[in-house]
């Protein structure tokens, strides 16, 4: 957290079947009040026994609308026995998949509109590929002199562990909650 309490969270929720649902999301707003919205999320997502990306976020959608002030973004991905990676997204900073970001649909983030339908992509994982999942406290760390760390600095370290991508954009100047989980 950029502070005491932050407001992005991850839920990794594998299966008996061998899957490996990943949830990562960054609500708006900061301190307190972020972090109780949070937390009602993560009570949420336990609740769910969807493994269907969009679905998960259709879901959170239809139970946060109305209920919070402010939005939040969300990225949900399956991850298959058999490496199929699907990706549903509403409005998060995409994932990078052995350094290069993937091309999924940004979607609405949730919380804002009634009845979003979020679309789905899937690609196919080989054993050695590395998955990363970030918020935008990464690209939006920010130097003494106001130089954002960005995108482009973000791609060149994406391959990295989820810890040393954390603590260069960390070390750059934090001014937001930094998520960083990577899954090999």
């Amino acid at each position: 957290p950029a502070s005491e309490v932050g407001g992005d969270f991850f839920q990794i929720r594998p299966a008996d079947d061998g899957s490996l649902l990943i949830v990562v999301g960054d609500v708006s707003g900061k301190g307190l009040k972020a972090a109780m919205t949070v937390s009602a999320i993560v009570g949420a997502l336990r609740g769910c026994t969807m493994r269907a990306p969009a679905k998960i976020l259709a879901y959170l959608n239809r139970n946060f609308h109305g209920q919070v002030a402010g939005f939040f973004t969300c990225s949900a991905a399956l991850i298959e026995a058999d490496g199929k990676l699907t990706i549903a997204n509403a409005g998060h900073l995409p994932p990078y998949l052995n350094g290069e970001e993937l091309a999924v649909d940004s979607g609405l983030p949730l919380g804002i509109a009634d009845e979003i339908v979020y679309a789905e992509k899937t690609w196919t994982l080989e054993t050695s590929d590395r998955v990363t999942f970030i918020s935008d406290g990464v690209v939006e760390a920010r130097d003494p002199t106001g130089e954002l760390y960005g995108f482009a600095r973000t791609k060149s370290i994406s391959n990295q562990p989820a810890d040393a991508i954390a603590r260069s954009a960390q070390s750059f100047g934090q001014e937001d909650d930094i998520t960083v989980l990577s899954i090999v």
